[in-house]
């Protein structure tokens, strides 16, 4: 081979090497140069919310802590156990241990207070009520060791009230000599059935009866007051009071006989004594 032609085949054989190394880099920046730019991808924290309670059940459960007496879970009920002549018995019934108040007040329960012994689950209380007719309004108030409360409905009472009505049915009046005459009184009210200046030697009155009237807080009896008259001429009319005691009966009917003798004058008696309650 001479020494030309071997000089052109080690050049022919370079630019061979050379154009294949250039292929090749353009191959490798063709399709996969976009993808080397972009590098990875980042998904933030927040897009994936961590796992917790929706909001409305953390409203709810501030809520509940907070209502009235018929979502506490405490309850309380009171009723009149027992009206008396003096007062009124109340008593109350809690589905758990309570401090409990009475609050009462006409028209309404309010303006006063009474504290029931406790904290406990049921208790009573007797509201005196000894110089008053009117109905009172009350209520139960009370409050658990933590904090919770409840309330009752609201009671209307009064004290139970006696009245009392007296009658005369038959009066008649000894007059040995003379004239003469009678009065009575009771709570109050004054009647004058015989005389005075009648002649004897009797004198008979109509039945009568006085007004009812309430008794007081446990009254039990009354007076029945008489008051004589008696003049024998020339004398002046002279007169005399005498207090009869009258037994009351709680309840119901009674029937007195009685005689009662004052400055010459003898009174013959028959009562009968009606108390009701109400």
């Amino acid at each position: 081979m001479s020494r030309r032609l071997l000089i052109v085949l080690v050049v022919l054989g370079v630019l061979a090497t050379g154009g294949g190394v250039a292929a090749g880099l353009l191959m490798a920046r063709g399709p996969g140069g976009d993808q080397a730019v972009a590098g990875p991808t980042t998904i933030p924290e927040t897009s994936v919310p961590p796992t917790s309670e929706p909001p409305s059940s953390t409203s709810s459960t501030s809520t509940s802590s907070s209502t009235t007496s018929t979502t506490t879970g405490v309850s309380v009920q009171a009723r009149v156990a027992q009206r008396l002549s003096d007062g009124v018995v109340v008593r109350y019934q809690a589905s758990e241990p309570i401090s409990a108040v009475l609050q009462w007040g006409f028209g309404g329960p309010t303006g006063n207070q009474l504290q029931f012994p406790g904290p406990a689950a049921e208790g009573s209380m007797k509201l005196v009520l000894a110089t008053t007719t009117r109905t009172v309004s009350m209520r139960v108030t009370g409050q658990t060791p933590d904090g919770r409360t409840a309330t009752s409905g609201t009671l209307n009472a009064r004290r139970l009230v006696r009245r009392v009505v007296l009658e005369v049915q038959q009066l008649t009046l000894d007059i040995p000599n003379g004239t003469g005459g009678i009065a009575t009184g009771f709570r109050g009210t004054t009647f004058t059935p015989l005389g005075p200046g009648l002649d004897g030697p009797q004198a008979r009155s109509e039945p009568y009866a006085f007004p009812s009237s309430v008794l007081g807080a446990g009254e039990r009896s009354g007076t029945l007051a008489l008051r004589f008259f008696h003049q024998v001429q020339p004398n002046p009319t002279r007169t005399q009071v005498v207090n009869l005691a009258v037994s009351l009966p709680r309840s119901g009917q009674s029937t007195l006989n009685r005689n009662v003798s004052a400055i010459g004058l003898t009174a013959h008696l028959r009562l009968r004594v009606t108390v009701t309650a109400s």
